[in-house]
């Protein structure tokens, strides 16, 4: 009996020792993969973080093993590699959610569920899933709370806050953004209250806090010298590009995209170039610059094409249903847990053997914080990316391409026929040059349909708008466009909403301009009750080329997909008017 207490005293002395061994290793690979991920080489990073979550599974610790998956998620994501990413959050959240993990959690416990749930957060919103986002900020939030560091506090509210602000609730993330800042000052940590600082000036602006917002700028602008992390001037230079775009300037913002895309390290961050792209193409037309918005658009659509896939976006959703069902079952566990509670006696001393080797991993582990910062920096970008087009969008592309196919088919190539019969048979120049004249305007007027709306950055009143001053330059004074919109908070008109509503008012507007001889157009925008109202009406006469009622199949069509409904009046004295109606 001596002999063997004796034994198992000396292996108990072996376990901490060879386990702080191979801690120290993990530690010093995910210190590693972090430090390689902070200068943009993400591919490299990838490929050691592998090796620590390999290692994390041959010593079967549970805390280091989620850290270790958790981290290599990030790596995985920003590779656009999402199916990988996935699996990795799939094991991590099978530990956290097991009964054994969340029973009394430590302080490195509690900082594993939190980093889990925000990058979680992170990837839904990249998927557009706000809702889960949402949700999953907020549990990240309550989790931290319960820390006693203040520099990780920081970190992860920051996140919180940028995640909450793609949802929409701009409110909540000043909040979650005020306390980052406040725990970044506290701990002296320059570029956690820089990010925090270049957040709060983004959402005061888009609150309408101006005042607050360029306060906020300067705070940022003293702090940037100092700033040596691309991950964290990448996050003020998209703060920057958004106000821009937001308050109509897209010649800043062109200065402040090009600012990202000549970043060192750039090319290892394919989701940031994509946005950029996506973005730049609409500044650009903005500024009248067609031939760099086509340019720009072309890039984003090849970045699109290697980066997502609808299947992706399902695997999320079946992940979140998976383990939030798991969750209900650890709470009926933990209930039948209590009941039988005499019966952890009989494994009293295995479970004392296994707390001193936890004790003593946790305090191995402490130095860990700061590579946790540098992960979160990455989910601190990303949380702000959630200006990429809508998925309704990207699938309406080829219903565009179709429509515009046959603009070209039915005008631009009869124009072109009549040229060139004209030519043939002699007949005068003056009536060749009318013609010309004619598939000269139809060529701009597409040319002006091509870019479509982001309405991450407008409104579907300030699309609209800006669509009719449009037209009004491209007929050149020879038709009078009005538009009018009741004050409302349009921002509350779903993306996929808008866009359907943008594309009837295209059709209808083309349809006037093409085919009616109209030479008054007005479109009217009214928004009450939660009823959505949209008036196209123009004083022209479709009898006369025999085509009344041109692409109201199409505008049908598109109301019955967001459970609208078209209603189209015409009369010989006053003209045609469309009538639009969707509730909200």
């Amino acid at each position: 009996m001596r002999f063997l207490v004796f034994a198992l005293s000396f292996i108990m002395g072996l376990i901490p020792a060879f386990a702080s061994k191979e801690v120290d290793r993990i530690v010093e690979l995910r210190a590693t993969a972090d430090s390689l991920h902070s200068i943009g080489r993400t591919d490299s990073a990838a490929l050691v973080g592998d090796q620590a979550v390999r290692l994390a599974i041959e010593i079967d610790d549970p805390t280091q093993i989620v850290g270790a998956y958790a981290t290599q998620g990030v790596f995985l994501r920003s590779l656009g590699r999402i199916d990988e990413a996935l699996n990795c959050y799939d094991a991590a959240l099978a530990i956290i959610t097991s009964g054994k993990f969340r029973e009394n959690p430590d302080q490195e416990a509690i900082e594993e569920i939190a980093s889990l749930y925000i990058n979680l957060a992170v990837l839904n919103l990249d998927t557009q899933h706000k809702e889960l986002a949402s949700k999953n900020a907020e549990l990240a939030g309550e989790w931290i709370s319960k820390s006693n560091d203040p520099e990780l506090r920081s970190t992860i509210n920051g996140v919180v806050g940028s995640v909450l602000t793609g949802c929409g609730n701009l409110e909540q993330a000043l909040d979650y953004q005020s306390l980052a800042y406040k725990d970044a000052v506290a701990s002296d940590n320059k570029e956690a209250a820089f990010r925090a600082a270049a957040y709060t000036m983004l959402i005061s602006d888009r609150l309408g806090k101006k005042e607050e917002s360029q306060s906020w700028r300067r705070k940022c602008e003293q702090l940037l010298p100092d700033i040596n992390s691309i991950m964290a001037r990448l996050v003020y230079y998209q703060a920057e590009c958004s106000i821009c775009l937001k308050n109509n300037d897209p010649r800043g913002a062109i200065i402040w995209f090009n600012k990202i895309l000549e970043s060192d390290g750039i090319d290892n961050l394919p989701y940031i170039k994509f946005d950029c792209y996506n973005n730049l193409h609409i500044a650009y037309a903005g500024m009248g610059d067609f031939r760099n918005a086509y340019s720009s658009l072309l890039k984003g659509n090849e970045l699109r094409d290697s980066l997502w896939a609808q299947e992706k976006a399902e695997s999320l959703r079946d992940l979140t249903v998976k383990y939030e069902t798991k969750e209900t079952e650890l709470a009926l566990a933990q209930s039948e847990a209590k009941r039988s509670y005499t019966l952890m006696w009989l494994f009293a001393a295995v479970g004392l053997l296994l707390v001193s080797v936890i004790i003593f991993v946790t305090y191995a582990n402490r130095q860990r914080r700061q590579r946790m910062k540098r992960e979160i920096e990455f989910a601190n970008l990303r949380a702000d990316i959630g200006r990429q087009l809508t998925q309704q969008y990207v699938e309406g592309l080829e219903n565009e391409r179709q429509r515009m196919s046959r603009e070209l088919h039915d005008g631009v190539c009869n124009d072109l026929l009549a040229i060139q019969m004209n030519i043939s048979g002699g007949k005068p120049i003056e009536s060749t040059a009318a013609l010309i004249d004619s598939c000269r305007e139809s060529v701009r007027r597409i040319s002006h349909e091509l870019m479509p709306p982001e309405f991450a950055y407008a409104t579907i009143d300030e699309v609209i708008r800006f669509f009719i001053v449009k037209q009004a330059g491209a007929n050149d004074g020879k038709i009078n466009f009005t538009y009018a919109a009741d004050p409302a908070d349009w921002q509350i008109v779903p993306d996929s909403t808008a866009l359907e509503v943008y594309r009837i008012v295209q059709e209808a507007v083309g349809n006037a301009i093409k085919h009616s001889g109209a030479t008054e157009i007005s479109v009217a925008l009214g928004f009450r009750n939660g009823l959505l109202t949209t008036e196209i009406s123009d004083n022209g006469d479709y009898k006369s080329n025999g085509r009344k009622g041109l692409g109201l199949d199409s505008m049908r069509r598109r109301a019955r997909s967001i459970n609208g409904v078209i209603e189209l009046l015409t009369d010989d004295n006053s003209g045609t008017k469309v009538t639009l109606n969707v509730k909200i």
